[in-house]
Formats: C-alpha cells, sequence, structure tokens
C-alpha cells in the first residue's frame, strides 16, 4: 500500500514503547490540520501529501509524528556541542495532538479504526489533528461552607451557587482560594436549580432559584455597588418543589423570559420585570408582565452580605402553565435561535423522571416532539449550536438526543439517541455542555468524579476527583472562562484549570 518513494517514517521510532518492525505493513495518511483551529495555525499546519506509517500505529505515536514533522520537541538528552544545544533551544516544546477518522476520535490502533468504520486502505485516510484537551487542573477551592453545594451556574466573570441551606453565594477567584462574595437567605430549604441572566441594557444580573420549600423567586446584583438584591417572587405556578428553571433574554436586552419546572411535572412560563421595575414603584398593582402586586423588601437575614435598601418586589403570575410530564421536570433548557440572536428563544426543551423528553412550541404551549427513553432523567443540557442535548441517569450512564425539528411537530425530524460508554459509577448528578465547544461537555456523578466527554468517541477524554473524601458526592458543575467549577456533599467549591 506505499510505494518506494512515498515519505515514510523512521522505522526504529517507538509507539508507546513498541519498536516497530521495518517489514511492518504501512497504511498511507494524510495529515490535515482541523478547522477548529483557529489560532496559530501557520505553526501547526502540514503539508497533505500522503505519507506511510505503520498500520497499527495509535494516537500517541502520530502524535510524535506530527510534532517530529513540525520540528516541535525536547532537547535531547546527550549534549553534542554548544551550537546543537542553541539549535536545540530554539525548539518550540512539543504537544499532544488529537486524531479525527471520519469525524471519529481515533482510539484504536489505525487499522482497526479504519476497518471499523469500513474504509477502504487502498487509498491514503485523510487524519485531521488539533490540540489535543489536556486534562482538568485543579487550581483553588473555596472555604468549608455550612452545607452541601446543591446547583451552580457561572456567569460574566461570576459563580453563583445554591446550597443545601437555602443560601445563594457568589465566588470570585483570589489567588489560588475562591472567595465568597455576596451571601444571602433567598429559601427555607435546599435549592434545586439556578439560572442567570445579564441584562445588557442595564448593570444587573439576575439570579433565578427554585428551592424545595416550594418558592420561586429571581434576586437583582448590581456588579457597580457589589449589592444582591431579592427581584421578584414567582406564585401561582407550581404546587409542589421547583425542581428546574431557564432564563433567557435577546441579546439586544430588554424582555426576559423564565420557565420552571416542578416534582408533578408542572411547567410554567414567566415574564421576567425589567430592571425598571425593581426600582420604582411606577408597576405598583400590576402590569403588563402579569405582576399582581409589589412589596416593600424584607431583610429577614441577618446574616446576609446583601444591600438592605428597601425597594420593590415585584409578585408575578405566570403566563402559560401546563402539566408537561407525570413526574419531575430535572432538566430545562431553552431552544436554540439560529435565525435570530436578538430574539427570544419559541421553543423549550424538557427531559422528566418519567423516561421522557419534550419540545414545545412557546407561543402555543403545545408540544411539537415527545421521546420516549429507557432511564430516568436527572440532568439536561444543551449544544451551544444546536438542539442536540445530553441527559444523565441514575444508571451512570450519559445519553445523547437530536432533538431538532423543521418546526411542524412531527415530519421532518431529525431523532437520534446515542449512548456513551458507560464511566461513571453512581449516579450522574450534573451534565453541562462546554460554551464555547460544541463537541464537549462535562459531567459529575454520585461517585465523586468530575468527568469532561467529546462526543467524536464514546469513552471520556478525561477523568478528576472532584471532592475530598471517599464516598462524598459530587452534585453540580459549570463551565467558566477556561474553567470548570464543582460542588458536592463536601461543602467545597472547586476549581479546575482547562
Amino acid at each position: 500500500m506505499s510505494s518506494s518513494d512515498e515519505m515514510s517514517i523512521d522505522p526504529t521510532q517507538e509507539d508507546d514503547g513498541i519498536i516497530i518492525d521495518k517489514q511492518q505493513t504501512k497504511i498511507r495518511v494524510s495529515f490535515l490540520l482541523s478547522p477548529s483551529v483557529r489560532h496559530n495555525r501557520h505553526q501547526l499546519e502540514l503539508p497533505s501529501e500522503p505519507m506511510a506509517v505503520p498500520s497499527n500505529i495509535r494516537k500517541r505515536g502520530l502524535s510524535a509524528i506530527v510534532n517530529h514533522l513540525l520540528d516541535r520537541g525536547d532537547k535531547d538528552d546527550d549534549d553534542d556541542s554548544a551550537s546543537d544545544d542553541d539549535e536545540d533551544n530554539e525548539r518550540l516544546p512539543s504537544i499532544p495532538f488529537d486524531f479525527l477518522l471520519n469525524d471519529k476520535l481515533l482510539r484504536l490502533p489505525l487499522d482497526s479504526a479504519a476497518r471499523n468504520l469500513g474504509l477502504s486502505t487502498e487509498h491514503a485516510l485523510e487524519l485531521h489533528y488539533f490540540p489535543a484537551r489536556l486534562p482538568p487542573k485543579k487550581e483553588g477551592q473555596s472555604e468549608q461552607l455550612p452545607d452541601w453545594i446543591m446547583v451552580m451556574e457561572y456567569n460574566n466573570g461570576r459563580l453563583w451557587s445554591g446550597g443545601a441551606d437555602g443560601v445563594i453565594r457568589t465566588f470570585e477567584q483570589d489567588g489560588e482560594e475562591l472567595k465568597s462574595g455576596c451571601v444571602i437567605s433567598a429559601h427555607t430549604g435546599p435549592i434545586k436549580c439556578v439560572s442567570s441572566l445579564t441584562d445588557a441594557t442595564s448593570d444587573l444580573t439576575y439570579v433565578a432559584t427554585g428551592s424545595m420549600d416550594q418558592t420561586l423567586v429571581t434576586h437583582a446584583y448590581n456588579s457597580k455597588k457589589d449589592e444582591l438584591n431579592l427581584h421578584a417572587v414567582y406564585s401561582g405556578g407550581h404546587g409542589n418543589s421547583i425542581s428546574s428553571v431557564a432564563l433567557a433574554g435577546g441579546s439586544g436586552g430588554g424582555k426576559q423570559i423564565m420557565a420552571s419546572g416542578d416534582w408533578d411535572g408542572g411547567l410554567a412560563i414567566w415574564n421576567v420585570p425589567g430592571s425598571s421595575s425593581s426600582s420604582s414603584n411606577d408597576n405598583v398593582g400590576g402590569d403588563a408582565n402579569g405582576n399582581k402586586s409589589s412589596k416593600k423588601r424584607k431583610d429577614n437575614n441577618s446574616n446576609s452580605t446583601s444591600s438592605s435598601t428597601e425597594g420593590t418586589i415585584q409578585e408575578v403570575q405566570p403566563i402559560q402553565s401546563v402539566r408537561a410530564h407525570s413526574s419531575n421536570i430535572s432538566g430545562l433548557a431553552w431552544g436554540y435561535n439560529s435565525s435570530s440572536s436578538s430574539s427570544l428563544p419559541s421553543t423549550l426543551l424538557t427531559g422528566s423522571w418519567d423516561h421522557g423528553l419534550k419540545v414545545y412550541d412557546v407561543s402555543r404551549m403545545d408540544c411539537i416532539l415527545a421521546l420516549n427513553g429507557s432511564r430516568v432523567v436527572t440532568s439536561l443540557s444543551r449544544c451551544s449550536n444546536s438542539d442536540v442535548v445530553a441527559t444523565g441517569s441514575p444508571d451512570c450512564t450519559v445519553r445523547l438526543w437530536d432533538m431538532r425539528t423543521n418546526g411542524e411537530g412531527g415530519s421532518g425530524s431529525q431523532i437520534a439517541d446515542k449512548t456513551l460508554r458507560q464511566s461513571h459509577k453512581s449516579w450522574v448528578s450534573a451534565i453541562q455542555w462546554s460554551p464555547t465547544d460544541p463537541f464537549v461537555l462535562a459531567t459529575t456523578s454520585h461517585d465523586g468524579t468530575l468527568k469532561v466527554w467529546d462526543i467524536r468517541s464514546s469513552l471520556p477524554l478525561h477523568t478528576v476527583k472532584a471532592t475530598a473524601n471517599k464516598g462524598d458526592k459530587s452534585l453540580c458543575l459549570a463551565f467558566g472562562d477556561g474553567f470548570i467549577y464543582s460542588g458536592g456533599s463536601d461543602c467545597v467549591v472547586k476549581k479546575f484549570a482547562l
């Protein structure tokens, strides 16, 4: 399969510590830099001419070849001369690469992978390469908190967490320690869900939380004053514990909406009052948002570090309310809006303990797509650029669902259920898609681990211990700017660099 005039690697090179036989079968490959690599492409691009490599070579060996062709690598152990040392010192360090064969990550020997994908080796195989994602590295943690960390979300440079003690906390990086900022007692029971949204027309970030005490509220955070104040109370939509919540707003600011789900399968849609309604008394007695009344703020938390300045608090009624599932709605995600990023989403994706996933048309509150799974859905997250969602389950498994529809509620839908290899040892407690990479997601589990996945492989990329002691549960996670945060029953927020 290779001719005498083709480029070939040194037959004495090692692949994973094994000497390659000179007579070993070769496969022709072309190395193509992945389009996903946008920075320093000129430093990483190779000629696309085919070259011969051992047929059983794996990812590590291919990575060594690419580094050799790019003239990257550490200085050799032997010192030949001062001039050689100077030349070696100018070389860039080697970096690990990952490889895609037919849009699948290479995790088997090259010939086995080609055979499994039904690819012919009579012609050169195209291998798309890109720098491999490094394992998450712990870079800091918070002080010990009073109770379990149930949920968290990262927004606009701050990490928001909700605890089993009903307290909302913010965290910022302070050296190697995560420093707690605003703290406010929001509920009398454990916080089960959190969502945040920054209003582009003001300095306010709205933080929505739902609790086992059956209350749903939003708080408004003013970054200039570093104040967190109760903003609105949402009533009349639920009769049980609030288990999921999702805020949404157009990129141009203005109107915000919220969806919430409860333990009984109830789903409600709300208009979120704007910043003007939380700073003046103009809307007392009701407004277009469905707000019934406004109340003076009561400072019922003596330990709160938020502002105690009084302001109007809206009491909001739902604009839509339906029984969407027969059991707990454990996950909500607004549908992907590809037509206009400035408009509000038109669909809502839901996942439930009744094994079902649904897509709702928000304007009509009609279910336009319903899927029945085989396991309880414990958590749900949508891909950043499509309506492909990932779900976690008590059977330790991560599943992918293509819930894109043609908008007509049936014909033309593209639906798929892909199960990733079972890797966790216990209940998958939280799942979140990377906000920057549509192929990468992360999961936490009651086994105390944090796993990073690339959906082009059924195996996780990396696994790290996310809790301090054996038996502690990892309950939540959040992607930050180049970091992943996690929390759980050890009552400590941890920060991992990506």
